[in-house]
């Protein structure tokens, strides 16, 4: 089968592999749609240093296969993938804690962005008749779900989102269903088209961060500073980011950076005395599916607005680079796996 790997920078196959055979309890899925998240564009940028690394973790596809101890799943299903999932048998998940799961189930850095894949049966979704594209787009909405209940917004809170990315994007209207009053959204002017969806999301004001310092003009709209933060953007945001949050605040952050561009330095005393409260939201084990999905159903969050750009398989390169540097149009780009 065909699956696409990355080393950095930006030197991307598209290989013959092995096609994966399901083990007891788990089940082969044909692949029908992958999402290219900002984690595939670090990979190939800056982590996968050493050699190549799979691509792809956002999966949409159809059950073809089922190892021995299946049930509940049939060939045939529609299913989303989840790309970890809790056991329900270590000491957390028996305490009713799986989000703190110690050995959860993975998919063994099989690629998503590949034709097949075998997952554990408790990782898959059943999706009913969506699209493969509506499916795929789950993944980055439970990353959004699980950020922003994590900075537990208050009803007629202030929150900034700061990065336009698909994640961020989806989490205004997370936001906004949540109940925030006011939501400010953070990205540079290059980023066009998502400032605009931000905008059609609901964000109730934009601020360019090149165009204007991004603290006064927080501080200027909300002297006090915000309630909340979401934090999308690459870790050395989060300075600026605590000094406009409210007292008391808090600050949910899913950014991730690599190459030292990870490692931050901030005032202490500053964020001691204001009470702040940093949240890491990693969303490993994965949660937050079924709502996920039905979000899509419903065209809470609607691919039409969200896909910019579709690729076959054997142009993964490109889907993959056009997520990187095509900042004035790409939203979120698919890689159509049957093709």
């Amino acid at each position: 089968m065909r699956a696409a790997f990355a080393k950095a920078p930006f030197n991307i196959e598209v290989r013959d592999v092995p096609e994966p055979k399901p083990k007891t309890g788990e089940v082969l899925v044909r692949i029908g749609a992958c999402g290219v998240c900002g984690t595939d564009v670090h990979v190939a940028e800056k982590q996968a240093t050493a050699d190549f690394m799979s691509l792809g973790h956002e999966i949409g596809g159809t059950v073809v296969e089922l190892g021995s101890g299946v049930d509940g799943i049939l060939v045939g299903d529609r299913v989303a993938v989840e790309n970890s999932s809790p056991c329900g048998f270590c000491e957390p998940c028996e305490n009713g804690d799986p989000e703190r799961c110690e050995s959860f189930l993975h998919l063994n850095d099989q690629p998503g962005m590949a034709e097949y894949i075998a997952a554990p049966a408790r990782s898959i979704v059943r999706a009913g008749d969506m699209e493969f594209e509506e499916i795929a787009l789950a993944e980055p909405l439970t990353v959004a779900l699980h950020v922003t209940t994590t900075a537990a917004i208050p009803f007629e809170s202030d929150v900034i989102v700061m990065g336009p990315g698909p994640i961020g994007l989806m989490a205004v209207k997370v936001a906004r269903r949540m109940g925030a009053r006011k939501i400010f959204l953070a990205g540079r002017s290059h980023s066009r088209a998502r400032l605009q969806l931000g905008a059609d999301l609901e964000a109730d004001e934009i601020i360019e961060v090149d165009k204007e310092d991004l603290v006064s003009a927080v501080l200027r709209r909300c002297p006090l500073g915000v309630h909340r933060a979401i934090v999308t953007s690459p870790p050395q945001t989060l300075p600026d980011v605590f000094r406009l949050m409210k007292y008391g605040g808090i600050v949910a952050f899913i950014g991730i950076d690599w190459g030292g561009e990870q490692v931050i330095s901030f005032d202490v005393n500053e964020f001691h005395f204001k009470k702040l409260q940093l949240r890491a939201s990693h969303a490993v084990p994965n949660s937050f599916f079924p709502m996920a999905l039905d979000m899509i159903r419903r065209k809470e969050i609607d691919p039409q607005r969200f896909v910019s750009h579709r690729y076959p398989l054997s142009r993964a390169a490109e889907a993959v680079k056009t997520a990187a540097f095509d900042k004035e149009n790409a939203v979120k780009v698919m890689v159509n796996c049957l093709e």
